[in-house]
């Protein structure tokens, strides 16, 4: 989602009395996050917020300014260290967690931002563990990364998640509308019908594999027929081209299936905000074509757990081309909990 999305979906929440203590947010820590970030500060801390809701932030009380300049002192803001390229258990016992335990400087909210937290080292991660757990009073915790998997499992489920754009292109066709298709018919009912899911699922691995197949030898034909005198490629070698063509066409799988439950997200999130799903300020999905099907798989499902299904959407693509794990036993093991 833009950042406009996920910044109305924050104030909304704020409006409705049911902001969290934490949110996650996927995206560039120098670029889109950070600027979430800042926003979300500006929201909590502005003069203007008590008097007149609708005018936070108004960019131009000494709050507001103080938040773009970096001063604030109910702001705190760690990141890695230069030279490790860590956020040390130092940094976040000597600054953040002594920060968190004081009351707010200004008698309002106060805002601790981690950014780049997967670089957060287990000794580090685990110490903010208790604070995300037992949070203080009025405080928004914000970590920003554009790796999330690569958070502790305990830190993500205590983070409520906005993922932000990252400018990618959408996955290519046929495939994104075939997985979506497929997804719209998932039910995780019985083993039967995710059985059948992963069938459908792993079978556009096998149309994947014919159409690599086909595009590398047309390829290599259109080189034979420009230059006659050009080296021939042997079977090893187009088995080797086929293989890249497939690993790139099943990108667009990966990709599709993490954009399916990320749209699934974005709707839970706005629907716990209290906002009407297709009402004004409504952000954009990736599959916009199946809208009615994702509203009520979003109904249904909070949207931590919903968090939890993108993430195992990139874990379908790692234990398949990295751990090379047959595409069925993967697609029936997650799916098993995907709804």
């Amino acid at each position: 989602m833009t950042t406009d999305a996920a910044f109305d979906i924050v104030r909304r929440t704020l409006a409705n009395g049911r902001l969290p203590h934490a949110y996650l947010l996927r995206g560039d820590p120098r670029g889109a996050a950070a600027e979430l970030a800042a926003r979300v500060a500006s929201l909590l801390l502005c003069e203007r917020r008590a008097a007149d809701p609708a005018a936070a932030p108004c960019g131009a009380c000494k709050s507001c300014r103080a938040v773009a300049n970096g001063t604030h002192p109910d702001v705190v803001a760690v990141e890695p260290e230069k030279k490790s390229r860590v956020i040390s258990i130092d940094a976040i016992r000597e600054t953040f967690l002594p920060w968190a335990s004081k009351l707010s400087y200004l008698g309002g909210w106060k805002v601790g931002e981690i950014f780049f937290a997967d670089r957060l080292n287990d000794s580090s991660a685990n110490a903010i563990l208790k604070t995300l757990e037992e949070p203080p009073p009025d405080t928004l915790f914000l970590l920003a990364t554009d790796r999330p998997g690569d958070l502790l499992p305990t830190i993500v489920s205590r983070c409520h998640r906005l993922d932000l754009s990252t400018g990618r292109e959408a996955p290519a066709e046929p495939w994104r509308s075939r997985v979506g298709e497929i997804l719209a018919k998932h039910s995780n009912a019985s083993a039967l019908r995710v059985a059948a899911t992963a069938a459908r699922l792993a079978a556009l691995f096998d149309e994947i594999k014919g159409v690599a197949e086909s595009q590398v030898s047309e390829k290599l034909a259109a080189r034979r027929d420009a230059d006659p005198a050009a080296a021939l490629v042997d079977a090893d070698a187009e088995k080797a081209l086929v293989s890249v063509r497939e690993k790139e066409l099943r990108g667009a799988v990966y990709a599709a299936l993490e954009d399916w439950y990320r749209d699934v997200l974005v709707l839970a999130a706005l629907r716990e905000s209290g906002a009407a799903p297709g009402g004004p300020g409504a952000p954009d999905l990736r599959f916009p074509e199946r809208r009615a099907e994702l509203e009520a798989r979003a109904a249904r499902t909070p949207a931590r757990l919903a968090a939890r299904y993108v993430e195992f959407a990139g874990k379908i693509r790692e234990q398949i081309e990295a751990r090379f794990i047959a595409p069925p036993v993967v697609f029936r093991h997650w799916l098993a909990w995907m709804r």
